[in-house]
Order: structure tokens, then C-alpha cells, then sequence
């Protein structure tokens, strides 16, 4: 028997194309490059995406490319092959997606709700599997073996009113369909999960709380150049800047930048609308005077470099679930200060690494930053904390070991249902037999 695995090249595969691609930016282990080897105890794990799909951007594929990475001789992750028909799906997904956000009457917008949230899994890509893992979407056809399904849970009504594309009403009945179809709910925070089962009670039994994995280089750096030159660094990153809160930032630098000349802003987003881009050229007049630097959409690499400099991360959001860059900016030692409502005072708590802020405070952001520009201490304290709150939380190896035991538990659960079936398959066979021979 070949004692290499698929999903041992699967896991090389990626590695060569993600980093060829610029998407990883640190290598993975050593075992991993030269092949998994896959023991008896092995936990096979087939991911709900392809190769092809890894490359797109987003928070939800970085939880996917992450996992990937997160992979060891005990835990092999295997990616689906490409297809036309995985791909004709996706387009048609999407359009339902887009359909269900103002169809009427409710029926008909729900029934494409769901239809969206399917993805088209191939049947023998299973075959070889343990377990199937899907974060967001769901696996179509249902596969034969245990499927586990990743989200962030259910938020507060007012995100999805934020938000504008779905109702609270919406969601809970997404999970109270789907959610009995899976054999294990991972949920990325305990209070997406408090929200969930105030909903959905009946998911109780099969819901697990587990940290989306968010890798970072390990050689972070101990200082920050501020320390060395005197300026403070802000940084925001948001590929739709209005709903990340970057004309509330925007206001709050403007005012900051007049009391604070040695304050730099670095920007990287995307749509910009006229009255943004109108605003951004504004305040940067005459070139470089305001500190203020805007980046198109960067290679994940460059984002993390602009990491390792900046002092806060700073994320007045109107609407998110996990604020994954802000996450990968607490492993870079920078302070964040970030909007107030759930999940994100769990993720990021005041007064510990940063301070929180309610959406569209623009006097409440000013206060804030001003508090930690005008106190290096201060600054430095909520560093140190950021940094040790993501190895207390996010540390690769401690999210590696909630999953395995989430996977085994499933794993075991499924081989014991399979093997009660088969003794009582046994056992009504035998009356069956004896009164024949009778």
C-alpha cells in the first residue's frame, strides 16, 4: 500500500499553489512539505471547496485555507477536485443568493434561501473520507459520511438589519432546516452560539464551540517602529469601506491629524464610492501632508506587513461576525479599537486590547484614539494584551486540538450508530431465519 495519501498531496498541492499565488505567507511544517503520512488513527477531513475556490479572498475562504494549514499527520485535510459542475452550481448559488435577499411572498424567497446555501459535492470525492467539514454553505448531495458545518452562529437582529440582505427570521429558519441535517455545528464564538440555541434549542446536543483558525507568521516582531520614531500608525483594512466605518474614521483622523502631527493612516479597500473617493482626495491634499496612504486590495502578505507596523487597528463597523483582520492585527501587537456589538466584545474586550465603540460615534471614536495616542503606556499595555489574548484564544495548536476532539467525537458517534444498525440488522434477521427452518 502507497503510504502516501490523496489528501497528503492534496495538502502539498495547495501549499505549491498558495504560495506561488502569494495567498500563504509562511510556509507550512516540514512534515507537511514532505508528505503526511496517515496512520491508524488518522482523521481524514474532506473540505467543502476546491483548490480553484481556496483563491478567491474573503474572511470565510480564510477560514478554509486555514484549516489547511492547520493540517498534521493527525489531522489531513483533502480539498474536492474541480469540475464544470461545481462551478455552474457555484454561479447558479449565487444568483439564488441574490434572488432571496427581496423575493416575495416569503415561501418562494425562503425556498431560495436554502437553495443558496447548497453546494454541489461530487459523490465519490467522499470516498476516502472520514468526515466532511462545510463552513457556511452545505454540501449537495448529502454525503454518506458525518457532516460537520462551520458558521459564526446567529448574530443580533440589529446586524442583519445593518446588513440589509436577510432577517433574524431568516437565518433561524436556515438553521432549523439545515442544522438537523449535519452531525455537528461548529460555531466560531460562545456568542453566536448563545443566540443560536436561544432560537434553536434542539441544537444543543450537536453545537460546538470552536475559534475560526487564524494564522499568522511567528515571527512577530516585539516593537513597533513608533517606538523608534515617534509616529503613530493606524491602520484599517475593509474591502466595502462604508459598511467598515471608514467615513467615521475618516472624520476622527481629520480632527486627530490637527492635534497630532506624527499620526499616520494606512488604508487598503476596495468600492469606493464617488462621495468616498471625493472625501479620501480632500483630506489628502497636498500629497503626503495628512499621513494618509490608500491601497487597492493587497496580496495577503503585504497586508500583514502593514500589520507588523501599525500600532491600532481600527474597525468602527457597522456589521461583522468575527472581524477576522482584526484578529491577524491582536497577533501583530497592534491595539484595537472596534465597534460594540456582539460577537466583537468577546473577540476583542475593552479596556484589555483596545477599547470598543458604538457604530457611527464619530466623537466617541475621537475619544478613544485620543486616549491611546496621548498614553504610550496605555498603548503599549493593550499591545502586550492583543498579542497574549491571541495566543490565549487563536494559538494554532489549541484550535487544532478543540477540532480533533470535535472530529473524533463525531467520528466515534457515526462508527457506533453504524455498528448498532448493523447488530440490529443481525438480530431481526435471526427470527426471520430460525422460523424458516422451522
Amino acid at each position: 500500500m502507497n503510504a502516501r495519501s490523496p489528501s497528503a498531496d492534496m495538502t502539498e498541492c495547495f501549499a505549491r499553489s498558495t504560495m506561488s499565488e502569494g495567498l500563504a505567507d509562511e510556509r507550512l511544517s516540514p512534515r507537511a512539505e514532505e508528505g503526511l503520512q496517515v496512520g491508524t488513527d488518522s482523521l481524514r477531513i474532506l473540505l467543502n471547496a476546491t483548490l480553484e475556490e481556496l483563491r478567491g479572498r474573503g474572511g470565510d475562504v480564510m477560514v478554509y485555507r486555514n484549516w489547511v494549514r492547520l493540517g498534521d499527520e493527525r489531522l489531513l485535510f483533502q480539498t474536492l477536485p474541480s469540475s464544470w459542475r461545481r462551478r455552474t452550481q457555484a454561479f447558479l448559488r449565487k444568483a439564488c443568493d441574490k434572488l432571496a435577499r427581496a423575493w416575495e411572498p416569503r415561501v418562494v424567497r425562503r425556498a431560495l434561501l436554502v437553495t443558496a446555501r447548497f453546494l454541489y459535492l461530487p459523490p465519490r470525492a467522499t470516498s476516502e473520507a472520514d468526515l466532511l467539514l462545510s463552513h457556511i454553505c452545505f454540501p449537495f448531495p448529502h454525503p454518506r459520511i458525518p457532516v460537520i458545518w462551520s458558521s459564526q452562529g446567529i448574530s443580533p437582529a440589529m446586524y442583519y438589519e445593518r446588513c440589509g440582505q436577510w432577517s433574524l427570521e431568516d437565518v433561524i429558519f436556515l438553521y432549523r432546516v439545515l442544522g438537523p441535517r449535519a452531525q455537528a455545528l461548529l460555531i466560531a464564538t460562545e456568542s453566536g452560539a448563545r443566540h443560536l440555541l436561544r432560537w434553536c434549542p434542539e441544537l444543543e446536543a450537536k453545537t460546538h464551540v470552536v475559534p475560526a483558525p487564524v494564522l499568522v507568521p511567528s515571527d512577530v516582531p516585539e516593537t513597533k517602529p513608533s517606538q523608534r520614531d515617534g509616529i503613530i500608525r493606524l491602520l484599517f483594512v475593509g474591502l466595502d469601506p462604508v459598511l467598515k466605518g471608514l467615513p467615521e474614521l475618516l472624520d476622527a483622523y481629520e480632527w486627530l491629524r490637527r492635534r497630532h502631527a506624527r499620526l499616520h493612516l494606512d488604508i487598503v479597500a476596495r468600492r469606493f464610492d464617488r462621495k468616498l473617493r471625493e472625501r479620501l482626495w480632500e483630506i489628502s491634499k497636498p500629497s503626503g501632508a495628512w499621513g494618509l496612504r490608500v491601497h487597492p486590495p493587497l496580496p495577503h502578505r503585504r497586508v500583514l506587513e502593514l500589520m507588523r507596523e501599525a500600532d491600532l487597528f481600527v474597525s468602527p463597523t457597522h456589521a461583522d461576525t468575527y472581524a477576522i483582520a482584526a484578529v491577524e492585527a491582536m497577533a501583530h501587537r497592534c491595539a484595537i479599537v472596534i465597534s460594540n456589538f456582539d460577537p466583537l466584545p468577546e473577540l476583542f474586550p475593552d479596556a484589555e486590547v483596545g477599547f470598543l465603540v458604538a457604530p457611527g460615534d464619530v466623537r466617541g471614536l475621537i475619544e478613544r484614539l485620543e486616549t491611546l495616542i496621548a498614553n504610550p503606556d496605555l498603548l503599549r499595555r493593550f499591545q502586550e494584551n492583543a498579542r497574549r489574548r491571541y495566543l490565549a484564544v487563536h494559538d494554532p495548536a489549541r484550535v487544532r486540538r478543540k477540532l480533533e476532539a470535535v472530529f473524533e467525537r463525531v467520528r466515534a458517534d457515526a462508527r457506533h450508530s453504524r455498528h448498532c444498525c448493523s447488530a440490529g440488522g443481525e438480530q431481526g434477521m435471526g427470527p426471520s431465519v430460525l422460523g424458516a427452518q422451522g
